[in-house]
């Protein structure tokens, strides 16, 4: 870890760590352990005004209401009255843009303008473009999660101010309490005859949870499917699946970070589904961290993180289904190695402890 005195690190985020801690605020966790004895921050919008600590973060809430991009600046600059140096790290487009001074590190996971394609119409388009572009011009470095990430963002590589530091996973930290295989034997949740397949996502349109709903239909014999995660369809989703009296797909909801090991060592096969914006691909390499094979759509950055080719699928129900049954049958392949190699948070945090000595020492 750096020893640094003085310093504030301040990171900006999206949501209420006590609330959503999967994908930027899991990275975020992440990217806090690699400087130590400074000042670290987490900022994000709310419902309402909230301080906390989470472990060694002070945390802070700012009302999401007109006066919220004020309110920011004003957190910002009484930070940096009480400190000799104050560090920005950004994962918010929108914080970035408004925020008064620079920010000297900023992450993309997935391009502003990229995701907004899908979404918005041509007006917004423009306005997200532009927010884009002035973000990545105010950032003194800007850090990506895949090469994916790059070829998707409005980026100028020629700049050459940044780096590529693909993410890692805290459940890690768990698994040594869960090494002991009694803790699955202990529940009877995946104890039948059939391929049990176990994905996490946030659950929209992109998650492709409509395929998982077919394949549950017309494998109702042969396979089970839970899906961990929230999301805008979750309910949407729920109702198709009651209609069908479909009673080999779960939606499961959020699970803690100990059932999320659960499921992963339980299950035969990990599954990824994306159509669009899918930066990285995180339940990949969580999957792997439990020796588990996975499968996953050939999009997005999943091909760039998945351990080989042929374990990637188009996005249609023949397509799945062949790679699932073609997958269940391998054996000998060591996963946890992969990770270990590639994904661990002692490389990855390797990675991250050079981008900190690079903004605190050479800028």
């Amino acid at each position: 870890m750096l020893n640094i005195d003085k310093i504030s690190i301040v990171y900006l985020g999206f949501n209420n760590i006590l609330k959503h801690k999967r994908g930027v605020e899991n990275v975020i966790l992440f990217q806090t352990r690699y400087i130590e004895n400074a000042s670290k921050y987490y900022i994000f919008f709310d419902t309402e005004e909230d301080y906390f600590m989470y472990l060694d973060i002070k945390c802070i809430g700012i009302k999401h209401d007109k006066k919220r991009f004020n309110n920011l600046n004003k957190i910002i600059n009484k930070i940096s009255k009480t400190s000799r140096r104050i560090i920005i790290h950004s994962h918010n487009y929108l914080m970035s843009f408004f925020l008064y001074r620079k920010t000297d590190i900023f992450t993309v996971h997935d391009g502003l303008y990229y995701l907004s394609r899908y979404r918005y119409n041509n007006i917004k388009l423009f306005i997200f473009k532009f927010i884009e572009k002035l973000v990545y011009i105010k950032s003194d470095k800007v850090h990506f999660i895949s090469k994916y990430s790059i070829k998707k963002s409005l980026y100028d590589e020629r700049k050459n101010k940044h780096v590529l530091i693909y993410n890692t996973t805290p459940l890690e930290l768990l698994m040594n309490r869960y090494e002991n295989e009694n803790y699955i034997e202990d529940s009877h949740i995946y104890k039948n005859n059939k391929i049990n397949i176990f994905t996490v996502r946030s659950i929209e349109d992109r998650a492709r949870i409509d395929i998982l709903i077919e394949l549950a239909k017309r494998n109702r014999e042969s396979m089970n499917i839970y899906i961990a995660g929230k999301g805008p369809l979750l309910s949407h989703y729920k109702k198709i699946i009651n209609d069908y009296n479909l009673n080999n797909i779960k939606l499961l909801g959020f699970l803690t970070d100990e059932e999320l090991i659960y499921h992963y060592k339980a299950c035969d096969i990990c599954i990824l589904l994306a159509e669009f914006g899918e930066g990285f691909g995180l339940p990949i390499i969580e999957a792997y961290l439990c020796n588990k094979k996975v499968i996953g759509s050939n999009r997005c950055a999943i091909p760039e993180i998945i351990i080989d080719e042929s374990y990637l699928f188009d996005n249609n129900l023949e397509s799945i289904e062949k790679k699932i049954f073609e997958v269940y049958y391998i054996n000998e392949v060591n996963y946890k190695n992969y990770y270990m190699e590639r994904f661990s948070m002692s490389a990855i945090g390797k990675e991250y402890k050079k981008l900190y000595k690079t903004i605190i020492y050479d800028s």
